[in-house]
């Protein structure tokens, strides 16, 4: 027989690998393989899944009652160890006094060989299943081997049949499932894809057989679930390939397994390179903003001195600018004070001369024009006696106009 092995697993959406309470483990020695989903609100349940399943595979002789026994010793071990430091936090304290357990579903298979015949068998419990699928598959839901310890009709919810870490308050019945090996496929996963692969079949077969290594998984695991086909869970699975060479040993040709605790190691080395890039970054820009402060405070502080400086410059200079200004005035009145006065002088002698010729010219001209206006009146008043006859000596002439005194006519004018 000759076996290839493929293994992939990650966190939630949004969740560090750290998070993350699905488990899986081989042993090629042992010929025995386990998958195991830690329930996520119980006590320290990844730490539960985790030593469920390599204790699982690394046990030679298996006893189950003694098998749970070794796994709950090394679970409180391990708590114990954690609730001790002294940076616990107070509600994990509380838990563990008030004995809380851890609670885990689980899948284990094995191949044995009896006599010249090599068989499997597997036991599961919870809603982690083990698909097998033969080589030459014609009707899937024929014959395809699922098991679970779900019943039909099988519905993913969350409460599932599990293991505790304490006691033996156990939940659910253990499945178990024996046959001779044929060439075929195992899938052992945990729910959130053995309620994908019992959806999609035949098409989930196809779309795993294309996975190289962990980048193609995270990547399908992605896709799924942005088209919303894939629940947003820890996923977690095994491929166990087997095929027919005739011969009488198992033979590994192939491993492809992704170790959870490597995941987390590469992760946290990300986040702590990413973190100090992200604090040298905001180093230099503190730096470059206090630089950039620095310069606007020198260029603000400069013409505030050079203003200051001027200021008392200005006071300083104030008494002489005054005096100056004062002086200047002074000197404009010496300057131009007289001239001013002089053609204000002159130009009052000249307005008196003028109204002295006026009042000289005044009289004569009124002269003229009376004289003027009494020969006009005169000629008007010939021409009007020659028109109207002669009327008798003594009579008054009715008609004869007075002249218009002087002042009303040079009054009009003025």
């Amino acid at each position: 027989m000759q076996i290839s092995i493929k293994g992939y697993i990650t966190s939630k959406e949004s969740e560090l690998f750290y998070d993350c309470a699905d488990r899986f483990a081989y042993n090629k020695s042992q010929n025995k393989f386990a998958i195991s989903d830690g329930v996520s609100k119980s006590f320290f349940p990844k730490i539960w899944a985790d030593v469920l399943v390599n204790k699982w595979v690394d046990s030679k002789e298996f006893d189950e009652a003694q098998f749970i026994l070794d796994c709950q010793k090394d679970w409180l071990k391990q708590v114990t160890e954690i609730v001790n430091k002294p940076d616990v936090k107070w509600f994990t304290k509380n838990a563990f006094n008030r004995k809380e357990s851890g609670l885990a579903t689980f899948v284990g298979l094995r191949f044995y060989k009896k006599k010249k015949e090599w068989f499997w068998k597997a036991n599961a419990l919870g809603d982690s299943f083990l698909f097998f699928v033969p080589k030459e598959i014609k009707d899937f839901s024929k014959e395809c081997i699922v098991l679970s310890s779900k019943q039909e009709p099988i519905v993913f919810d969350n409460f599932p049949d599990y293991l505790s870490s304490l006691g033996s308050n156990h939940k659910g019945k253990k499945q178990l499932k024996e046959n001779p090996m044929t060439a075929g496929t195992f899938y052992l996963m945990t729910d959130a894809l053995a309620e994908w692969f019992l959806n999609e079949k035949d098409n989930a077969i196809s779309k795993i057989d294309v996975w190289q290594n962990q980048k193609d998984f995270e990547r399908f695991v992605d896709e799924e679930r942005h088209n919303e086909k894939l629940g947003n869970d820890d996923s977690a699975i095994l491929t166990i390939k087997v095929e027919e060479d005739k011969k009488d040993q198992i033979k590994y040709v192939l491993e492809e397994i992704s170790d959870i605790n490597e995941l987390i190691m590469v992760q946290q080395k990300e986040i702590e390179v990413f973190e100090k890039a992200k604090e040298q970054e905001l180093t230099l820009q503190k730096e470059n903003t206090n630089s950039e402060i620095s310069k606007e405070q020198i260029q603000q502080a400069e013409p505030v001195e050079n203003k200051l400086s001027e200021e008392v410059e200005t006071e300083k200079e104030k008494p002489k600018k005054g005096m100056l200004e004062i002086g200047i005035e002074k000197g404009k009145e010496l300057l131009f004070g007289k001239k001013e006065k002089e053609q204000s002088d002159e130009q009052k002698v000249t307005d008196e001369q003028v109204e002295k010729h006026q009042e000289e010219k005044e009289p004569s001209t009124q002269d003229e024009e009376n004289k003027t206006e009494i020969e006009k009146s005169e000629d008007s008043e010939k021409k009007e006696s020659q028109k109207i006859e002669p009327k008798s000596k003594g009579e008054p002439e009715s008609n004869a106009k007075t002249p218009n005194k002087p002042s009303q006519n040079i009054t009009d004018k003025f």
